[in-house]
Order: structure tokens, then sequence, then C-alpha cells
């Protein structure tokens, strides 16, 4: 999510406000230090224009 933002010149507090999170949320969840909620990642997705899949990434 962090890679794509930074790509696209998104700044973690205009996102925030995009999607109706906290720039703290936001910066917790790229960090890896929370797990995003499913209304989370349906926003972030819906916000690139990007399948949920695409943006978030299970490591293994």
């Amino acid at each position: 999510m962090k890679e794509i933002r930074e790509q696209r010149g998104i700044y973690q507090d205009d996102l925030a406000a995009a999607i109706g999170y906290s720039t703290k949320t936001v910066g917790r969840i790229e960090r890896g230090d929370s797990t995003p909620s499913a209304e989370f990642m349906l926003r972030i997705s819906k916000y690139f224009n990007m399948l949920v899949e695409d943006v978030f990434h299970v490591e293994d």
C-alpha cells in the first residue's frame, strides 16, 4: 500500500482524509503495526481503483 501511495505522489494525510480514516491508522497499517479491517481494505482498493489482493499482499 505504501509503495502504491508513494508511486502516485499521495501523502499519507491526503489518503487518510479521502478514505475517512486517521493518518495514524494509515501509518500503523503501512508499518505493519496494525491489521487493516475489511472496510479499510475495500476503501483503499476503491481509492486506488485496484483489486484488494493487488494492494494488500499476504507474506508467507
